[in-house]
């Protein structure tokens, strides 16, 4: 019987794991959202995996307050707000996001009160499933020293120029250090930037894992290499409280499937995310 309940809990739990549904209700004829509603997202995702992605749907709905037009729009703007938090704050675990207005909800009671409407039919559904581990395709970043330092955006990620280790290994190729040399002439006159160094790797199948660290026999390379990169700016004088860092394997190449060595050098790459300025 203990056998059995355990084998019960461990599919609930593989369940939650796998999806995590839930609302979030608003406030007649208003979409925008408030600190509430933005620590119901962030307890909901809390206990999602961060080293992998996810797919949501977002869907938007009204009670029938209002016309039908006005509430098709309303509908789409209450989508719209969860959207765009969520590409803010989730950047890195989002495979996709398919979005969609609902409008109307149908009123199940045949008394309607004009003033009041249906609380529980303000409303937006969020649905979040594990995007079993397929890569998702990301944009090139801007440079991160062509952009105004004024203008560099907390929570986006920039590239470098091209920091190449040996294959498989955590160890520089010597014409990178000069691009970690100018990373740390950055940060050392732009002291209030932090920054969360970002590894990524090549040469990943439908499978977004990480790669393998040649040295140590771990499929830790990516985090390897940010860590790597972390100790250098320590190393070189950078308050560490300034520095971060996180492997993103195989999880956002620029290039899927790769088609050649210039494909796989591409995604193999190091970025720069800003989270203070």
């Amino acid at each position: 019987m203990k056998r059995l309940l355990l084998i019960f809990l461990g599919s609930i739990h593989f369940c939650l794991a796998q999806e995590v549904e839930f609302d979030i209700f608003f406030d007649l004829g208003k979409y925008t959202l408030s600190s509430k509603h933005e620590k119901k997202i962030d307890a909901q995702l809390a206990n999602l995996d961060t080293t992998t992605t996810y797919n949501f749907v977002i869907k938007g709905y009204t009670d029938f307050v209002d016309t039908e037009t006005f509430n098709l729009k309303l509908s789409q703007d209450r989508a719209d707000a969860v959207t765009t938090y969520l590409q803010k704050q989730y950047e890195s675990i989002i495979n996709s996001i398919e979005k969609e207005a609902k409008g109307e909800l149908p009123n199940e009671t045949s008394q309607k009160n004009e003033q009041i409407g249906i609380q529980q039919h303000r409303k937006v559904s969020i649905t979040i499933s594990k995007n079993d581990h397929k890569p998702k395709i990301t944009e090139r970043k801007e440079n991160i020293y062509v952009v105004p330092t004024n203008e560099l955006k907390v929570g986006s990620s920039y590239s470098l120029g091209k920091i190449n280790f040996k294959t498989g290994r955590v160890t520089l190729i010597k014409s990178s250090k000069k691009e970690l040399e100018k990373l740390v002439r950055f940060l050392r006159k732009n002291r209030n930037i932090h920054i969360e160094v970002q590894g990524h790797v090549c040469c990943g199948g439908d499978d977004d894992s990480d790669a393998l660290n040649s040295d140590t026999g771990t499929y830790t390379l990516s985090v390897d290499r940010a860590r790597f990169i972390y100790n250098y700016l320590i190393n070189r004088g950078i308050d560490k409280d300034r520095l971060s860092y996180k492997g993103y394997a195989f999880k956002t190449p620029l290039h899927f499937p790769e088609k050649g060595n210039r494909d796989r050098s591409a995604n193999r790459r190091v970025e720069i995310k800003i989270t203070k300025n």
